[in-house]
């Protein structure tokens, strides 16, 4: 009998723990993905862990692409995943259809909606510190979108710039500063 009750004792907080994994691996699959743009990668942050900062390029009218107010914590998403086509902030009252809210935008983690973090492997480190620093490479985070709004980063992916990125590019590098 005294066996038997150290065994469970022993057994019990290891099946919780074992519940609780399962049960938060669950929840990290559920939700849409969405591709949406970066810009403005620390590629320190990989000497200091395997992960890459970066900034959301958030497109469309009603947020400002690079130093977003995270003080809002809260996006309407538009366009059909993973295609993401513009953003917005929601307007109250108003029905969004794809609701987005920081994970937790006040943490020491950057999760909030102007900026995040990506794992990144380390077999992986390499050839993304690599396209991270290719000019002609426009990257893109893949971001979980869970039911109840919250979003989680998830990978890093990269496809060439097109010719109007290019153009908008050398635009942007050939405009005066104020």
């Amino acid at each position: 009998m005294i066996r038997a009750a150290r065994l469970a004792a022993f057994a019990l907080p290891l099946a919780g723990l074992a519940a609780l994994w399962g049960w938060s691996d669950h929840l990290s699959r559920q939700g849409t993905d969405w591709l949406v743009p970066v810009a403005g990668y620390d590629p320190r942050d990989l000497l200091r862990g395997h992960y890459v900062q970066f900034s959301y390029d958030w497109p469309g009218v009603g947020a400002a692409p690079r130093g977003f107010d995270d003080s809002l914590g809260e996006l309407c998403l538009h366009g059909v995943a993973p295609r993401l086509e513009s953003v917005s902030r929601p307007a109250p009252g108003s029905r969004c259809e794809h609701f987005a809210r920081a994970a937790d935008a006040h943490s020491g983690y950057p999760m909030g909606l102007s900026t995040g973090r990506v794992y990144i492997p380390q077999r992986r480190s390499a050839e993304l510190t690599r396209k991270l620093a290719d000019p002609d490479l426009r990257g893109f985070v893949v971001l979980r979108q869970r039911e109840d709004g919250t979003v989680t980063p998830r990978e890093l992916r990269f496809r060439p710039l097109t010719g109007a990125e290019r153009q908008a590019r050398e635009a942007e590098r050939a405009a005066p500063e104020l």
